[in-house]
């Protein structure tokens, strides 16, 4: 019984350990994109900068033309190094301890220009910044499953809605920013977000969710009254 249990335990990690390793090996994933610490202030300025570590896309070979028609050097082009395989794949974006204001749609654009797979983003990291609320552009990425907004300037917890269209959301940082200061908003946060296993890293128990699904259905009953005028 006890040796059984623990063969079938043990068969089970294997596997999952096997089934892992296939996975890695038909996607490798390299390190994430570090962009932090590097005072930026537009997301544009990605566009001038190599990540501090991780493998971005490479750099085009001329920016464009000066007023002479002559085509101007990309300096990127000279610090940029090939990644150990062609096949390696980047997940993550750490843009955290900077002085980003926000995440305009141009981010779609940037992206584009220093990942080859942007559609692959699984995990950014924009703790640390200016932000006053949740990008909206974000919920574009549907492979998202970790995202740090902890420690910026968000005041509306309502703005993060835009993120509860994303199926895979796991992990979810809000702390440290004006909007921890609403009422509930452990129990408005799980409720909105479905999905997730962790928030400002603790855990979501099954209690915490039970709570948060009676609270925050609660919550949309008396809107909707209110609403009607009753």
């Amino acid at each position: 019984s006890y040796g059984s249990g623990g063969g079938s335990s043990l068969r089970a990690v294997v596997k999952h350990t096997f089934q892992s390793t296939v996975a890695l090996m038909r996607n490798p994933q390299g390190p994430p994109l570090d962009y932090s610490f590097l005072e930026i202030k537009l997301i544009e300025e990605l566009r001038e900068v190599m990540p501090r570590t991780g493998f971005r896309k490479q750099p085009p070979e001329f920016l464009g033309e000066d007023e002479t028609g002559a085509q101007i050097p990309n300096p990127l082009r000279d610090e940029w190094t090939a990644p150990p395989r062609d096949d390696l794949q980047v997940h993550g974006l750490k843009l955290g301890n900077n002085m980003l204001s926000s995440l305009p749609p141009v981010f779609n654009i940037i992206i584009r220009e220093i990942m080859e797979k942007p559609r692959n983003l699984s995990w950014i990291d924009l703790s640390f910044n200016m932000l006053e609320e949740v990008p909206q552009v974000l919920a574009s990425y549907q492979m998202l499953n970790v995202i740090y907004l902890h420690s910026n300037r968000i005041r509306k917890l309502n703005s993060s809605k835009c993120l509860t269209e994303l199926p895979s959301l796991r992990s979810l940082t809000l702390h440290g920013n004006p909007c921890e200061q609403t009422k509930n908003y452990r129990l408005f946060c799980m409720g909105m977000f479905k999905t997730i296993k962790s928030l400002d890293f603790t855990c979501v128990t099954t209690i915490d969710r039970e709570k948060a699904e009676t609270f925050y259905s609660r919550h949309l009953r008396n809107k909707e009254r209110i609403r009607n005028g009753e």
